[in-house]
């Protein structure tokens, strides 16, 4: 069966729109995850001003040769509440029972994140903060 040339035409259209679409949402989401303190930082968990529940890991990704601390609602947290993932350069806490914080307060709560390359240490290290809205 042979269709007529503006079904054709239609369709290229529409892959077309479709396919830019795609490449938009691609690029929004990537400046929300990408780039930040020239790159060292890959991610914040959760996103600035993302919404997520009381129970929720906080955390930063960094990039390769990086380490950090979490200080969370002012509350430093101890080195070893904190849950590290060397090969994906992962810092998270997860607030639970007995820990410096059990759960995360409804409404707006920040993370301090104090990063360093793992060469220099933690003298040399950089501060980035976020708030996101727990529900």
């Amino acid at each position: 069966m042979r269709y007529p040339r503006w079904i054709w035409a239609l369709g290229a259209v529409v892959a077309v729109v479709v396919a830019g679409g795609i490449v938009a949402l691609v690029r929004l989401s990537g400046t929300n995850s990408t780039n930040l303190e020239g790159g060292a930082i890959e991610r914040l968990i959760p996103a600035e001003a993302d919404k997520m529940l009381q129970q929720a890991p906080v955390g930063i990704d960094l990039a390769p040769g990086y380490d950090g601390t979490l200080t969370v609602n002012g509350v430093p947290i101890p080195p070893d509440q904190l849950r590290r993932t060397p090969a994906l350069n992962l810092v998270e806490f997860e607030p639970g029972p007995g820990k410096e914080i059990e759960q995360l307060p409804a409404g707006q709560n920040c993370v301090v994140a104090t990063f360093w390359r793992s060469e220099t240490g933690p003298s040399q290290s950089t501060s980035r903060a976020w708030c996101f809205t727990v529900v």
